[in-house]
């Protein structure tokens, strides 16, 4: 599983959450036949994955997702729908389905042309009602100490890096007023 980066999340995610997003993953995986499914927050960001093989473009392909599916939502609102909740493309080897998943995550199913894509649906909207809960239950989950201690540092640091350069600042308009 893939671990995302939590200084560009919200999200606080136990290893318990952690087991039970990827379960629900490797489930999904093995029920579907699909190549490789994910959970993607809405910049794009891989919260999770399972994969029948290594595919390094997939960092890329979350990214591009998300985008497109915020895309789909502009058109939805244009045409005054409330939104679109799937989003289906087609290729001539693969095809990619993207639900959404409690208007917060993306749920993604990349599959090849063998498998059933009524099933794939069925199978993805049970997916999204159990990855919802566990994804709401993480985002409600208030900042751990790790987070704060992060943030005071990153603080700190700044400060400091602030009371260095003013420092050198008022040293050189001294030099320069002798």
């Amino acid at each position: 599983m893939h671990e995302f980066d939590p200084d560009l999340s919200n999200l606080r995610v136990t290893e318990e959450d952690t087991a039970q997003i990827s379960a629900c993953l490797q489930r999904l995986l093995a029920d579907t036949g699909a190549s490789y499914t994910m959970v993607v927050d809405r910049s794009g960001q891989i919260l999770a994955y399972e994969s029948d093989g290594l595919r390094p473009e997939m960092t890329h392909l979350g990214a591009l997702l998300a985008a497109t599916y915020a895309s789909t939502q502009e058109i939805a609102r244009i045409l005054n729908e409330d939104s679109f909740r799937t989003l289906l493309q087609e290729g001539l080897r693969e095809k990619i389905i993207t639900e959404t998943v409690a208007n917060h995550w993306l749920l993604v199913i990349i599959f090849d042309q063998q498998a059933h894509l009524g099933l794939i649906k069925v199978l993805a909207k049970r997916t999204t009602s159990i990855l919802g809960n566990v994804l709401e239950v993480a985002q409600s989950r208030p900042m751990n100490e790790t987070s704060r201690f992060s943030r005071k540092m990153l603080q700190a640091t700044t400060d400091t890096i602030d009371l260095v350069f003013s420092d050198d600042d008022s040293k050189d308009r001294d030099e320069e007023n002798d």
